[in-house]
């Protein structure tokens, strides 16, 4: 997440191990939502560039609406093609 510029967690000088700060956490929150919905990680990075030069997460908010968007439009897919399934099964008599 790093490399993709979703996270940029300060480091400690002298062991180099990652320091997470409350804004980091609430990136790292945020991103994986983002990732649960299906968005690649340069989109995230770009969604979480705007959230820290907002310094809040308001231009989130328009993304988030989006996704919830496709996860509903997928889930009324899949209920629809279940009730295809189901309908053409019980013609076949499998």
């Amino acid at each position: 997440w790093e490399q993709a510029g979703v996270l940029s967690p300060t480091r400690d000088r002298p062991s180099r191990q990652r320091l997470y700060g409350p804004d980091d956490v609430r990136d790292a929150e945020l991103a994986h939502l983002l990732r649960r919905g299906g968005y690649p990680l340069a989109h995230i990075a770009t969604v979480m560039g705007q959230v820290r030069a907002a310094d809040g997460p308001g231009p989130l908010a328009a993304s988030l609406h989006t996704w919830r968007q496709r996860l509903a439009g997928r889930g009324h897919a899949m209920l629809v093609a279940a009730g295809h399934l189901a309908g053409y099964l019980a013609t076949t008599g499998s």
